[in-house]
């Protein structure tokens, strides 16, 4: 066998054992329909498990879910990259609640508080799947997305989560008004004590730390929060450590910076990765 046919072989190998990334159209609720971008691991089992990530501003669902297939590679894992369009969800990190002023929108029927449990179902279903709960990743705006929907909804099945890089927070404070605080969000002390006992992290580029960035919320009150991401995510997970011990309530939440790291999706998403797939 000559060298060029070895060659071939060899790399076909490559692409066989490599995964693939399915697209698919998700209509099975009483919203616009959304893209969903998905990758499966070589074999489904009982210990298959499920990850969503989530996309910032720029809606590059496709290219967030490529970052994540050479992590994913032997993992027993599903990655599931749904898409919500700027067109029906403009204001998807504030769950389609309120804008960034906190305006609330008229059309609760778009609210995505439900989004993800009923991506699960679906998933879990058309797949044969039985875990009992899922993990969540979010970079820059899908992180927003995230920390709101652990907050806000009422799905419990959230196994593990890592927020990467949000560019503002929604604090748990009944004082200050969304999406800079829970004010008149009807946020039980329950559902505070859930979101503390939950295996979190937030995942900071220590280099994200320019107070110009072009994509940086600059409204007052995300600048009270400190004068870039990488400050305004201490300060998140500070207050939430005050919270748990004021409260006396467990906190099982990481901190981890990556050092050298700036705004970048690929490099949060590795870090990330050791901890949502380390037992995968």
């Amino acid at each position: 066998m000559n060298k060029l046919a070895l060659f071939f072989i060899f790399v076909s190998s490559i692409e066989l054992l490599g995964r693939e990334v399915q697209q698919s159209t998700f209509s099975y609720w009483n919203k616009p329909d959304i893209n969903i971008f998905y990758s499966l691991p070589t074999s489904i089992n009982e210990n298959t498990k499920i990850l969503f990530i989530m996309h910032g501003v720029s809606r590059s669902a496709e290219r967030y879910i490529n970052d994540w297939l050479p992590l994913a590679e032997q993992r027993n894992v599903v990655l599931i990259a749904p898409e919500f369009s700027k067109e029906f969800f403009p204001e998807y990190v504030y769950l389609m609640k309120t804008n960034s002023k906190g305006k609330k929108l008229k059309d609760v029927s778009l609210h995505l508080d439900d989004s993800l449990g009923l991506l699960f179902d679906f998933f879990k279903s058309k797949l044969n799947i039985s875990t009992l709960n899922f993990r969540l990743y979010g970079h820059s705006g899908g992180s927003q997305f995230v920390h709101r929907y652990l907050l806000l909804s009422e799905e419990t099945r959230v196994e593990k989560a890592a927020m990467a890089n949000a560019g503002f927070y929604t604090f748990a404070n009944q004082t200050i008004g969304f999406p800079f605080g829970i004010k008149n969000m009807n946020v039980s002390n329950e559902r505070i004590k859930w979101f503390l006992n939950l295996k979190g992290g937030i995942f900071l580029g220590d280099a994200d730390n320019d107070p110009k960035h072009h994509s940086l919320p600059a409204m007052r009150k995300a600048n009270k929060q400190g004068k870039h991401r990488f400050e305004r995510g201490t300060n998140f997970f500070n207050d939430l450590v005050n919270l748990g011990v004021e409260s006396k309530m467990p906190f099982r939440w990481r901190y981890q910076t990556v050092p050298d790291v700036a705004h970048e999706n690929p490099a949060m998403s590795l870090a990330a990765s050791s901890f949502l797939l380390e037992d995968l």
